[in-house]
């Protein structure tokens, strides 16, 4: 079995307090994964204004218990709170990853206004909240970005074709089965994508049934696969924090049935990307998350 953990970092205090966590339980157990980091500023705190366009938001936060998993200063940052910048503020933390053999990529710039404004920014817009992102990437590490993930699995046309042109080695801006390249209007990217291809643990948890640790880990044991690539997503905010013993369960459990964790570096070297499935990016729901997401659509017919 093999198991690629994409981490996502959103917040300020996800890359100051969730990643140092997650990283010790990661090195004690022997186990690499790929992190990706919103490089702007946390503007958690404007993700209120999802609750009047999509109501399943609230729910959403209630059945988490977003408030006291974030903390007031993270719910409040960008609003009654200024925002406090992510990337910038922690920057050792980042170099500290790439230094102790961690995978390290770009999870947009301002996480909440690609999530809630994607189709609104238009060509220069995304282009500036694109080229941000590499560019303290870069001015943080050294070395270019090789890697983009999309905030919130959203993704379109646009965006694309853009991140289509950095030469990035692949991308991970939606959910899926398998890797493929993507197919934009009457083009067919270059770009490998990486999909995650397990629900992640804040649209499981506080389900019917999946309340108690014990029972979200033998949850998540059911769900990956023998036979296929697995890409689970977690959170700095949530595994690396009030969930760190939950993963820890999982991770130990996987260990148990003989998964082979790896990076998805590892996994884009090893892809011969003119064989990849070509496949159309459609947008759906998934039950426990609030708003659409970017999805692994039908085969490009030729």
């Amino acid at each position: 079995m093999e198991v690629a953990l994409k981490i996502d970092v959103d917040t300020h205090q996800g890359l100051g307090e969730g990643v140092p966590r997650l990283t010790k339980l990661l090195a004690t157990e022997g186990i690499n994964a790929t992190f990706f980091v919103a490089m702007g500023p946390d503007n958690s705190g404007r993700a209120i204004w999802r609750a009047y366009k999509n109501p399943g938001f609230i729910s959403k936060m209630r059945r988490t218990r977003a408030a006291s998993m974030y903390g007031l200063r993270t719910v409040l940052s960008g609003t009654i709170l200024p925002p406090r910048a992510i990337a910038l503020a922690y920057p050792q933390i980042l170099r500290d990853l790439v230094r102790t053999g961690f995978e390290l990529g770009v999870h947009g710039f301002d996480h909440v206004r690609w999530q809630d404004h994607l189709d609104d920014l238009g060509d220069d817009g995304l282009s500036a909240e694109i080229d941000d992102g590499l560019e303290i990437y870069r001015a943080l590490t050294g070395t270019p970005a090789r890697s983009f993930a999309a905030p919130g699995w959203r993704t379109n046309s646009l965006a694309l074709e853009i991140l289509d042109a950095k030469g990035l080695s692949y991308r991970s801006d939606t959910r899926g089965k398998a890797p493929y390249r993507c197919a934009v209007n009457s083009l067919i990217l270059r770009t490998p994508e990486i999909p995650t291809t397990l629900p992640t643990m804040d649209e499981v948890i506080g389900t019917e049934g999946l309340d108690r640790r014990d029972a979200i880990v033998r949850f998540y044991l059911k769900q990956f696969s023998e036979s296929t690539l697995n890409v689970h997503t977690i959170h700095a905010e949530t595994e690396g924090m009030s969930q760190l013993d939950t993963f820890a369960g999982i991770i130990r459990g996987l260990k148990e049935l003989g998964a082979r964790f790896v990076q998805l570096s590892e996994i884009a070297q090893r892809l011969f990307t003119a064989e990849l499935p070509v496949c159309e990016v459609k947008r759906m729901t998934l039950p426990g998350r609030a708003g659409w997401i970017s999805a692994q659509g039908p085969l490009r017919k030729e």
